[in-house]
């Protein structure tokens, strides 16, 4: 199973291939910030990732409206649109 690790705080979460970091963050009790509820039209779930990236969907359209092509510099994605790929990944992310 994928597991997610969220800072600070240091909870530790399971995840499954599809699911969104927001997804996970909440069920676990992780407060991001949202005011479109993970619809991509807010802008406020951002997280930074700080390891794992590779087991993350990529970029899409949506993403880049908010963060524009910056992301090998902030390291910066929205929560709701950045989902797991494999139930093996380990990802470490950053909650504002």
């Amino acid at each position: 199973m994928a597991r997610v690790r969220f800072q600070p705080g240091g909870i530790v979460a399971p995840g499954v291939a599809g699911e969104s970091l927001f997804e996970i963050g909440r069920r676990n009790g992780v407060p991001i910030s949202t005011s479109c509820a993970g619809k991509a039209s807010c802008g406020l779930c951002r997280v930074v990732i700080r390891a794992g990236e590779q087991y993350l969907t990529p970029m899409g359209p949506l993403e880049r409206r908010h963060l524009g092509n910056v992301y090998f510099i902030t390291k910066e994605r929205l929560s709701c649109q950045a989902r797991l790929q494999g139930d093996e990944a380990d990802v470490t992310i950053d909650v504002p």
